[in-house]
């Protein structure tokens, strides 16, 4: 019946027309649509938020730019003024008269002189914006409104104004950042020429000092907040800002490091949510531009480098921006739950509409499989037993895993008809009564196996009919009844072993539940021959183990029997118990206590071992 040849395969299914492949093309459709659709939101949003970018930086640039232009015409307004001109040219005479430094009373008269001179000017155009303005007497960069301060700045005042050197060098106004001892920030110097007796600057040769305006990075700030709602911090780099900024104004101006400590803040105090999140997030140099999330809002970050002028490092400080974008991730999210609206209806409304199609063409909605093919699906996902789909005349249309296992691959009957099958006499008789009339047919046949040799299998076969209602194929379910045999002798054999090597062990083998502790499941059949009672009578009998106990040993031995004392879930013990007779038999006790997978107390398993000769050896031992 059955060989090593290839199982012939079934017909083409025989399916009635539907929409599904109509379906399923215009539902991938919609979703390319709005795959499409996405990315389109998404490429719309990055330039959005670029172009949010860009004009951030352009705005940064132009704050920056019309600044340094305010400092340069606010300090060349004073330069040119006679007034100060005036005083500068006898303020460094009265200086020198007066022994350097900042000079003395005279100097002092004069530096109030020119603070009224000046203080209506300056008033007027700085305007409460955060600027500062000094006056300087000559390359060294004695301050005039100020004194010199020469116990902190000692000498090396004019070097680190590489600003003022610059301008007394070339005799021109300069521009540029620079980080001192006190004050780090944008600076504009002018000079200051002696005044013409004629009346006029035309002929003057001699710079007699410098006007310097400068300010920070508030100023830069005010302006970003107003304009756009951003705000702007400056970050000066580490190595500058420790070597330069005396250590008490880095305290008194908050001039801490930030992220790695590559980086110090200079400026006023941060107090803006999304400024302070972008300087934590810092690692570093800052990048060009960046975005991130912080107290439920989206934030925009950019950076502009701010060269430094200064002839100990090339290292730029750097000026970091931070702008509020919810608004934009507001309308991509808004564009994004619009565009999948509108896919999830057009697709309701297509499936609607080809669902009405289909019934006005009076067709299946989907793909309708004939039953044949729907119950050999179900059944070869769900049966484990060997099963096998015929024609009518026997040959072998299909078979699954189970039926290759246990007879190998079916071999076409080629017109032998149904006796090759194991089928005859009343039994053939029956079976084709029944398939002929579309009925089930249940027996018992003789089947060779795949392992060799032949057993029984109990046998259904369930006709299949076609469209016109005839049965057209059929199934065959196999079960063996020899496996099952085979499988009960075995565990019982098994069994059978596992007593026997008990009952040969000098030690008696037991085992019952953790919460039933006076009630055993199980004693080896050896117990009869070590303490004289029967398994069946242990095992029906509750408390057996508290009453044969011997009186003497019976509170010792209940408490060494609390597996909650146990160590290592382990214990030995060594006791008497009764036999019926009521003569003592030493035992030593092995037990250990087993655990389930989550640690709770399931089972004692103990071995019991006759300890009469080892009592005995102990008792003579002592003795001698």
């Amino acid at each position: 019946m059955y060989k090593d040849d290839p199982v012939s395969r079934l017909p083409a299914d025989n399916r009635r027309p539907g929409l599904r492949a109509v379906w399923l093309l215009v539902l991938v459709g919609w979703l390319l649509l709005g795959v499409l659709g996405s990315l389109v939101v998404q490429r719309e949003f990055e330039s959005e938020v670029d172009a949010r970018a860009d004009r951030l930086l352009g705005t940064v640039d132009y704050a920056l730019s019309s600044r340094e232009a305010e400092l340069a015409r606010i300090a060349r307004i004073l330069a040119l003024d006679e007034r100060v001109r005036e005083t500068l040219s006898q303020a460094r005479a009265m200086v020198e008269l007066e022994g350097g430094g900042g000079g003395e009373d005279g100097a002092a008269q004069l530096r109030r002189e020119l603070a009224r001179a000046v203080t209506p000017i300056a008033t007027e155009l700085i305007h409460g914006q955060d600027r500062v303005m000094q006056f300087h007497l000559g390359p060294e960069a004695i301050s005039f409104l100020r004194l010199h301060a020469p116990e902190r700045f000692g000498d090396e005042l004019a070097t680190l104004r590489p600003l003022l050197a610059e301008v007394y060098r070339n005799g021109r106004g300069a521009m540029g950042f620079e980080v001192g001892r006190v004050f780090s920030g944008f600076r504009a110097v002018e000079p200051v020429w002696a005044p013409n007796p004629g009346g006029s600057s035309g002929g003057s040769s001699q710079v007699i000092g410098t006007v310097e305006v400068g300010t920070g990075v508030t100023p830069v700030d005010n302006y970003l907040n107003e304009s756009l709602g951003a705000r702007a911090t400056l970050l000066l780099p580490a190595e500058i800002a420790a070597e330069n900024i005396w250590a008490d104004m880095r305290e008194k101006r908050h001039i801490a490091p930030v992220g790695r400590g590559d980086y110090y803040l200079d400026g006023p105090k941060v107090d803006d949510v999304g400024l302070a999140a972008a300087l934590r997030q810092l690692e570093g140099e800052p990048p060009a531009r960046w975005r991130f999330s912080a107290d439920g809002r989206e934030w925009l970050a950019v950076s502009r480098p701010v060269p430094i002028l200064t002839q100990e490092s090339q290292t730029p400080a750097q000026l970091v921006a931070v702008e509020p974008v919810t608004d934009l991730y507001a309308a991509m999210r808004g564009r994004m739950a619009a565009l999948v609206a509108a896919v999830v209806v057009a697709f309701l409304l297509t499936s609607v509409g080809l669902w009405l199609l289909s019934r006005w063409q009076r067709t299946r909605w989907m793909v309708v499989i004939d039953r044949a093919e729907a119950e050999r699906d179900a059944l070869f996902e769900l049966s484990p037993q060997p099963l096998e789909l015929t024609d009518m005349q026997g040959r072998s249309l299909l078979a699954n895993d189970a039926f290759r296992r246990t007879f190998g691959v079916a071999e076409p009957i080629d017109g032998r008809g149904w006796p090759a099958r194991g089928l005859g006499g009343l039994q053939l008789e029956a079976f084709e009564r029944a398939i002929a009339r579309g009925e089930r047919w249940n027996g018992a046949l003789r089947l060779p196996a795949l392992q060799g040799g032949s057993g029984w299998f109990r046998v259904q076969v369930v006709p299949i009919a076609d469209e016109s209602g005839r049965p057209a194929r059929l199934w065959w379910f196999f079960h063996d009844v020899d496996r099952e045999r085979r499988a009960a002798a075995v565990a019982q054999a098994e069994r059978d072993r596992l007593d026997a090597f008990l009952a040969a062990s000098p030690a008696v083998i037991y085992t019952f539940r953790a919460d039933r502790p006076d009630r055993l499941d199980y004693v080896s059949a050896n117990i009869g021959e070590i303490l004289g009672y029967t398994p069946d009578a242990l095992i029906d009998g509750p408390d057996w183990w508290e009453q044969t106990l011997h009186p003497d040993d019976r509170e010792r031995a209940l408490q060494e029997g609390d597996f909650t004392r146990w160590q290592g879930d382990r214990k030995r013990s060594r006791y008497r118990l009764l036999r019926p007779d009521g003569s003592p038999l030493w035992v030593t006790d092995h037990a250990r206590l087993l655990r389930d997978v989550e640690g709770r107390p399931e089972r004692i398993v103990g071995a019991l071992i006759d300890s009469r000769e080892t009592v005995a050896l102990e008792a003579r031992l002592a003795e001698s």
